[in-house]
């Protein structure tokens, strides 16, 4: 039997929740009798209309995508690959569609080994922020090897991996030890490397220690990239990169891609990515270089369609030029990072853009500081009848750590220029910030010769006198140029020729004779 007081507990209890439950309808009543209630009932019922519409149209999508594909494979088995392609369209998985990613890998690989040819075996080269180590990436064996310009040694250790195929650049991570970003097609190669013990330094001096000539322990990671939204075609990869650059602390990496123009923004040390989708999605859009501002707050990006982006990382809100003309060729930016120097393909044009506005604001302008025309030149140890033409379209450009030398290196647009020499001008920054633009920023000082350049004057003087007065034309050609991040005496010019040697140009500033 159950003790009165429990029942009469009991009895309690279930009053009060019949009471809370007809309270709760009261409040019910009460809230439809409301004025505002009107209005919130036709938002939900909005909303759940809209979702309804977006689920029956993924399930239409659904639906219509299994039906092309049922209607693809039926039509495969008695027509062929490209013409039930051209009917009924493209789908993953059908064999029209293994027959086209197998031409599109064809085609890149044809392209290259075209670029293998006429650019030269070295793909890209990247300098370390803090040491006299380079990282030089090889085209056709897809390795990685390093230079110690200290030691004047090739390090034994070969960085190569079965992922990292088709190498498009290469970034050091800044303040991280020996930490290289390699970008290629199958995404973002992070390798760790490791140095040996070093050897007993002499009391009281501190020396960090060197990969040095022996061999090291190295290991790589391969960045996971965020899927690619539905709407894009089902072949385009989210993780071929083009384009690769480290934040001045090291902390963001921002990689852009071949196959679409947005950017992808890791986190390197939680190792989490943000997709940034401003630039289009189709490859006419792809990320042709990505640069940060030496203080961290600007990224610029450049694309194939002919678009400059200035981002500022704060927000990541960025500015758009899109009336440029052609692609932009490359970019360089200013040690103050109130400026960066660019040119424009087929052009022969410098072009500045100016910050106006402190750090976070997108205002600025561009201008052009100074053009390079084709012209006839006679150096000094040749005959009037050797004379050489120099300059044309602008294909790269790279400027000092100290912005002091910017130097040029030309297309191959015409036969009748040497596009092996390199032009050096002096900077002035300041003038880009004075009254009339920037008139005065740019002062030419001179060219720099390619390795076995005077050995074709051996080679002009067994031509007939016919062919003599035609401008020769002095191989190979730089495929790559750029200044190493240290070089206390001035700046030290790093130079990879097509025929896979490269050169170390030192430049050393007299303050006497050039100021800026």
């Amino acid at each position: 039997m159950v003790p009165e007081t429990l029942q009469l507990r009991s009895a309690a209890k279930v009053g009060g929740g019949a009471s809370i439950m007809r309270k709760q309808q009261e409040r019910d009543e009460a809230s439809e009798d409301a004025p505002g209630s009107e209005p919130r009932s036709a938002l939900a019922a909005a909303v759940s209309q809209a979702l309804w519409l977006w689920n029956a149209k993924q399930h239409a999508s659904d639906l219509l995508t299994r039906a092309q594909m049922q209607a693809l494979l039926r039509a495969e088995s008695w027509l062929p690959a490209l013409l039930a392609q051209a009917v009924f369209g493209r789908v993953a998985g059908s064999a029209s569609a293994a027959a086209a990613d197998a031409a599109e890998v064809a085609e890149a690989e044809g392209q290259r080994s075209m670029l293998a040819k006429t650019e030269g075996p070295i793909s890209c080269i990247a300098w370390h922020p803090h040491r006299s180590l380079v990282a030089i990436a090889h085209r056709a064996s897809d390795a990685v090897f390093l230079y110690d310009l200290a030691h004047d040694a090739w390090c034994a250790t070969v960085l190569q991996n079965p992922y990292m195929q088709g190498i498009t650049c290469l970034a050091w991570q800044p303040n991280c030890g020996y930490t290289l970003a390699v970008g290629c097609t199958a995404g973002v190669g992070l390798w760790s490397m490791l140095p040996q013990r070093p050897q007993p330094s002499p009391p009281g001096v501190l020396e960090a220690p060197g990969l040095g000539s022996a061999p090291f322990s190295a290991w790589m990671s391969l960045l996971s990239f965020p899927p690619l939204p539905r709407s894009y075609a089902p072949h385009r990869s989210a993780a071929s990169v083009s384009a690769l650059a480290f934040s001045p602390s090291g902390q963001w990496l921002v990689a852009g891609h071949q196959d679409h123009g947005h950017l992808t923004v890791w986190d390197v040390a939680l190792g989490c990515a943000t997709p940034v989708r401003r630039s289009g999605s189709s490859r006419r859009s792809a990320t042709l270089h990505v640069a940060f501002s030496p203080n961290g707050l600007y990224v610029v990006s450049t694309h194939a369609n002919g678009q400059l982006r200035l981002w500022e990382t704060e927000r990541w809100t960025s500015r758009l030029w899109s009336d440029l003309g052609a692609n932009v060729a490359h970019v360089a930016w200013s040690p103050d990072s109130r400026s960066l120097f660019f040119a424009v393909s087929a052009s022969a044009e410098i072009c500045a853009l100016v910050l106006c506005k402190a750090p976070s604001s997108l205002e600025a302008e561009i201008s052009v500081v100074s053009a390079f025309e084709a012209h006839a030149t006679a150096p000094g140890d040749c005959s009037d009848e050797e004379r050489i033409r120099v300059g044309g379209a602008i294909k790269s450009l790279a400027l000092d750590p100290k912005g002091q030398r910017l130097v040029v290196g030309f297309d191959d647009d015409s036969a009748s220029a040497d596009i092996s020499l390199l032009a050096v001008y002096l900077v002035s920054t300041d003038a880009l910030f004075r009254a009339g633009g920037g008139s005065g920023a740019l002062i030419p000082l001179g060219y720099i010769r390619g390795p076995g350049w005077g050995c074709q004057r051996k080679q002009d003087a067994e031509l007939p006198e016919a062919k003599k007065k035609r401008v020769r034309l002095g191989p190979p050609i730089p495929s790559w140029i750029g200044f190493a991040p240290n070089f206390e005496p001035g700046a030290l010019l790093t130079v990879a020729w097509a025929n896979g040697k490269v050169s170390f140009v030192p430049m050393l500033f007299n303050a006497s004779a050039f100021s800026k």
